[in-house]
């Protein structure tokens, strides 16, 4: 039989590497899961950068053919033009993402096979000093009068010793390496995600605030009218056929509505009904200077004939 304390050794050392291998193992399992799910955010936020950069050339498209309306074109434009850079900034957070979070969490794979590894090799070598503790307590059992093997087998048992105290010690440093590592890496790299997002975030307020009064300072009354003035162009003309007068030409547009040059406008329909009540005031005027006249000469006549 082995000795207890062969055992008892056995025992603590089998306790040792489990404890070991589930820390590694659980480290690879989470900052694996950890990887995976911030990869898929930085995919999505890459999404999202380009479905920004989607509505902003959306908008320049639309600002740019809007003729009529000033201050919506102007505002457009610029909101526009303020959506892509909260893009271009978005764009930076994804390559800070890619290049300092994700991919170095996905180095652990890597860092946690090395230190699976060490860990086997440390349980190798642990293994022989206990096989040669047992053949020497064997041989101690069954030859003890026979020295020169039991000499061996204590030399052998020295050796392996040796050799698995400083696996050991190895072992402890690269475990204290690998959970000192593990600790820092995870605090450095989460809160680079986190400044990276602040940062972001930050200048994304920043840029939709300005935005946000660039679209404060559409003048819808302005807008407004300058679309009915346009739309009076074709009114007039629209009346005008109707009545079977030919409708005003183009050179009757006489100037533009609010000193707008997107909106043409033409006499209206006002202006008109008021000019046709001085003509006709100016002619009953007339007809009354006539009919005086005519009467005065009347008179002038009949007494001259007295």
């Amino acid at each position: 039989m082995f000795s207890s304390s062969a055992n008892s050794l056995n025992k603590v050392h089998s306790n040792q590497m489990k404890f070991i291998q589930d820390r590694i193992s659980g480290v690879e399992k989470h900052f694996g899961e950890i990887c995976t799910s911030l990869g898929a955010y930085t995919r999505k936020t890459a999404k999202l950068r380009d479905k920004g950069d989607d509505l902003s050339q959306v908008l320049q498209s639309y600002g740019e053919q809007e003729n009529l309306n000033k201050s919506l074109r102007s505002a457009v434009c610029e909101t526009a033009d303020t959506i892509a850079s909260v893009q271009d900034y978005r764009d930076v957070a994804v390559n800070c993402m890619e290049s300092q979070v994700v991919e170095e969490l996905g180095e652990y794979r890597e860092v946690c096979r090395r230190a699976r590894q060490e860990l086997k090799h440390s349980f190798q070598t642990r293994q022989q000093e206990v096989s040669h503790r047992r053949s020497l307590e064997k041989t101690r059992t069954r030859n003890p009068h026979n020295r020169q093997q039991i000499i061996l087998a204590e030399t052998q048992l020295q050796k392996s010793t040796q050799e698995a105290q400083r696996a050991c010690e190895n072992l402890e440093q690269q475990m204290d390496t690998f959970e000192q590592r593990k600790v820092t890496d995870l605090k450095r790299i989460i809160t680079e995600f986190i400044q990276t997002e602040l940062a972001f975030h930050a200048k994304a307020l920043e840029l939709y605030t300005k935005a946000y009064n660039q679209m404060a300072n559409v003048d819808m009354e302005e807008d407004l009218q300058a679309f009915r003035n346009a739309r009076d162009v074709f009114d007039a003309e629209f009346r005008n056929a109707l009545k079977g007068e030919g409708g005003l030409g183009r050179g009757e547009v006489v100037g533009a509505g609010l000193g707008s040059s997107l909106s043409p406008v033409i006499t209206t329909a006002r202006e008109r009904k008021r000019e046709k009540k001085r003509d006709l005031k100016q002619s009953v005027e007339k007809l009354q200077v006539e009919d005086y006249e005519e009467i005065n000469t009347g008179s002038s006549t009949s007494s001259d004939s007295d």
